[in-house]
């Protein structure tokens, strides 16, 4: 199951710079950091805090919530959470994804 988890987050850094990146919740990292504890954050508290955004499900209960932030640099940064068929985050992963122009 850990090796489907991991295979699926590798699946979505690849589509990074997408148009589901593109259309999700733009949210700063400090609180995407601090909203989001692996084992313990559950959907309902993500919700509550950052609001709805791109979101995966899949048949096994597992959802996949993507969010974006701002950089420093300029670029555009993609915030992935998968939580599990019990609705706790289970990993997350973030990075830059593209340049915005200005």
């Amino acid at each position: 199951m850990k090796g489907l988890s991991l295979s699926v987050l590798m699946l979505l850094a690849a589509c990074s710079g997408t148009r589901a990146l593109q259309e999700s919740k733009n949210v700063p990292y400090a609180t995407l950091e601090q909203t989001v504890q692996t084992g313990s954050s559950t959907r309902e508290q993500v919700r509550a805090a950052l609001g709805d955004s791109t979101s995966i499900r899949f048949d096994s209960g597992n959802e996949v919530w993507m969010y974006a932030y701002p950089t420093a640099s300029g670029a555009q940064g993609e915030y992935v959470i998968l939580f599990g068929g019990d609705g706790v985050v289970q990993k997350v992963r973030s990075g830059e994804v593209y340049r915005v122009k200005k």
